[in-house]
């Protein structure tokens, strides 16, 4: 277990050195706080038709047709409820012919089992529909 957060915790060092420094990247609002923590939560519990209404049309509409992928994230969550959950790394990258994308990297400890949450929104204090996540778990 040790073993597994040094190297997550690692792996977000190194990705919190790319780009912005993640000290001067603003925290999530609290509207982005909340839809990350409400799409998680619904996503945990299997209620998919909530978890869609949290996400970006596009994205909404991939996870309609691949429901088997938003299954097979939802399956990976630990049951029941986490001990902790710690904001580990936020960047906001903005390049030229694309969207922006503000990216918050959590933390998600429960008992044997720690899970990445990585969620992106359009930037800083903008809006709470999520453009993308990824789940990661560690553990047992």
């Amino acid at each position: 277990m040790m073993k597994t957060k040094l190297m997550l915790l690692a792996g977000l060092t190194l990705l919190a050195g790319c780009g912005q420094n993640s000290d001067q990247v603003p925290n999530p609002s609290a509207a982005q706080e909340q839809a990350a923590e409400d799409a998680y939560s619904d996503l945990r519990d299997r209620k998919y038709d909530e978890f869609l209404s949290h996400l970006d049309p596009e994205l909404k509409q991939y996870f309609q047709e691949n429901q088997k992928t938003m299954r097979q994230f939802s399956y990976a969550i630990p049951e029941g409820e986490y001990k902790s959950k710690t904001l580990m790394v936020k960047k906001f990258e903005q390049s030229s012919g694309k969207p922006s994308e503000y990216k918050v990297s959590y933390e998600i400890a429960y008992p044997g089992n720690l899970v990445q949450y990585d969620v992106s929104f359009d930037k800083p204090n903008g809006s709470s529909t999520i453009q993308n996540f990824y789940i990661r778990v560690y553990g047992k």
